[in-house]
């Protein structure tokens, strides 16, 4: 059994796509069915269904898929077990909400420059639903995400950070001075919100919604940290994670409001799809990532 046929089964699993694993790997498309053909012979069972241009894994390839990756897994550290990290090369793709974005990438990517400077880095900054998508599409390795829990059967959770998501406004806002702020009176305030797709707000509204309290943002953002100053300098209010307003609070330029009965968190996560072969370029990127997590301001 070939490694190389594992690791093509690997990308058309994650691909879901024969036309879109050969663009991945650099071959032919026939040349990926060839691959298949030979492994699923030599296992003596179909790994694949093939609907029109759908490719959906079998109950025998969902069964191969964590044997393949534990085999092609070792296989990579095995190639690499004698090579220094300086002296890697490749093309490392990564993704991150823009929240995060603004708090740990330049750090992470100088220290992972120095570890491994011949490894190019290419960034993504989305939604987290986009970022989730091109994960499984194989066209991310890797990415750091801000959402509800994600399943652990179809992901590969590097590491997970619970954050509060916060209601903020400028120090001069009425509410700023009150000790308590129930829901109904959120309903008249001016808020900026990020996308529609952002986790975090999606459930800021439903929560309201669902109380008797709907909030209708006048404005809504890609951009936490455009969010914010627009809330430094106006009589608005945002709905943010603790992470990303920490030391604005610090510094006095926002409060967070004591809203009442209004609890929410999400999962900072770190995460490769589950079929993403772990190399040493991705897991040093995490690892630097890792870092920068472990020193975000713990939940207010």
């Amino acid at each position: 059994m070939e490694i190389r046929n594992l690791y093509a089964f690997l990308q058309v699993a994650s691909t879901q796509s024969f036309t879109r694993a050969a663009q991945t790997l650099g071959y032919s498309q026939s040349n990926i069915s060839m691959q298949i053909q030979q492994l699923e012979r030599e296992l003596g069972a179909p790994l694949f269904d093939r609907i029109g241009r759908r490719v959906s894994l079998t109950h025998y390839g969902q069964e191969l898929l964590p044997y393949a990756q534990r085999i092609v897994s070792t296989a990579v550290e095995m190639e690499t077990l004698t090579r220094p990290e300086h002296a890697m090369e490749g093309l490392l793709r990564i993704g991150m909400v823009e929240s995060l974005f603004e708090i740990l990438f330049q750090l992470a990517v100088v220290r992972y420059h120095r570890r491994f400077p011949r490894v190019r880095v290419e960034l993504t900054v989305d939604g987290t639903a986009a970022l989730q998508e091109q994960l499984r599409q194989s066209q991310l390795d890797a990415a750091c995400l801000i959402d509800d829990p994600l399943p652990q059967s179809q992901w590969n959770l590097w590491q997970v950070r619970e954050a509060n998501i916060l209601v903020v406004a400028n120090p001069h806002h009425p509410l700023s001075e009150r000790e308590k702020v129930s829901l109904e009176e959120l309903m008249g305030e001016e808020f900026i919100l990020m996308e529609s797709s952002a986790p975090y707000s999606a459930d800021f509204q439903q929560t309201m919604a669902a109380r008797g309290f709907p909030v209708e943002p006048f404005l809504q953002l890609q951009s936490a940290e455009m969010a914010l100053r627009l809330v430094e300098s106006g009589p608005f209010l945002s709905v943010l994670p603790d992470y990303a307003i920490h030391w604005a609070r610090e510094q006095g330029r926002v409060k967070v409001l004591p809203v009442q009965d209004l609890q929410l968190t999400q999962q900072v996560q770190m995460v490769l799809w589950r079929t993403k072969v772990l190399t040493p370029q991705i897991q040093g990127f995490l690892e630097e990532l890792s870092r920068g997590l472990e020193v975000l301001p713990a939940q207010a």
